[in-house]
């Protein structure tokens, strides 16, 4: 089975505009402000799938305000084999591109809350088990809440859970909950 694809195209794009992001996020304030810079590694885990991504973000760690930061991502999901055959498709092909925010709010020194919504937008290729093949216009939204732990903001460690849930169009899975575990370090 193909992995889901949503790798190059967005890739390219965050990586051509995180540059004008980063510029418009930080200001002469904010050389002295505490920015923490993290990068983490989050599995993700669901009835119908798993996956992995990697994540740059960058914040300010010490304001007590909701804070919406740079962040950058890249990661895969693959679709429970089981439940495409149950639906009778061979491969899945999905292109998409995903738009939100992802915000934290400070909780007390190194723990936030991190709530999140967003959309996919992109396109669907099936291969049906009778060498069909179905291009479909893929729309759906996600959401999230989970804890971000950050001990030490100088440098350390950095842990976090969530609560993921996903609403779609897809042929594959229209609707799925789950859970991602992350960890990774700041600096």
């Amino acid at each position: 089975m193909k992995h889901i694809k949503s790798s190059s195209v967005f890739l390219t794009i965050t990586l051509v505009i995180a540059p004008f992001l980063a510029k418009a996020q930080t200001s002469l304030d904010s050389a002295t402000v505490d920015n923490i810079h993290m990068l983490t590694y989050t599995k993700t885990f669901s009835k119908h799938y798993q996956g992995w991504s990697i994540q740059y973000r960058e914040f300010d760690g010490s304001t007590d305000e909701f804070v919406i930061p740079i962040t950058l991502s890249f990661g895969s999901a693959r679709i429970d084999q089981a439940l495409l055959e149950k639906k009778d498709i061979a491969s899945l092909d999905t292109y998409s591109l995903g738009l939100g925010f992802d915000g934290y709010e400070r909780l007390g020194k190194g723990t936030y809350l991190n709530l999140g919504l967003g959309t996919i937008v992109g396109l669907e290729s099936i291969e049906t088990t009778k060498q069909q093949r179905i291009d479909r216009f893929l729309i759906g939204g996600t959401s999230k809440i989970g804890l971000l732990f950050v001990p030490f903001q100088e440098l350390g460690l950095v842990f976090g859970a969530n609560a993921l849930g996903r609403l779609s169009n897809s042929r594959a899975v229209r609707y799925d909950l789950g859970l991602s575990l992350e960890v990774g370090v700041n600096f």
